[in-house]
This record gives structure tokens, sequence and C-alpha cells, in this order.
């Protein structure tokens, strides 16, 4: 099966923009509710960035492959 896309160019993307959000906090002083946005943001490119694991890795696929077949 052809993968559509390139998973290195892919998860080197998310981890730059995680890195990005990382730096906003450690760079300047924001309000609580700023903080708790960019820690939101930064736990959404986390869960990505292991998607995209699972996806390469066919792990995901894996498990509903073997639903199907009990």
């Amino acid at each position: 099966m052809k993968k559509s896309y390139n998973y290195d160019e892919i998860k080197e993307l998310l981890e730059q923009e995680k890195q990005k959000l990382i730096q906003q906090l450690q760079g300047r002083k924001l309000t609580s509710k700023e903080q708790q946005t960019i820690h939101m943001s930064i736990d959404n490119y986390e869960y990505i960035l292991e998607l995209v694991d699972m996806n390469h890795f066919n792990r995901g696929l894996q498990r509903s492959s073997q639903k199907k077949r009990k």
C-alpha cells in the first residue's frame, strides 16, 4: 500500500509548530488564559503526533481489522 504523504516531513512540521508554542510560553509574560490556551494547543499537537505515528506504523488499522475477525 502506497503512502500518500511523507511521514518524516509531517512529523517534523508538527514538531516545529509544537516547539513554537513552547517558546511562546517561555518568551513572555502571559495571562493564565493565554497559558491555558497554549498548553491545550501543545496537548493537541502531541495527540496529532501520536495519531501520525499510529497511522504510519499501521497500529490503528490492526485494531479495527482484529475486531472484524471476531
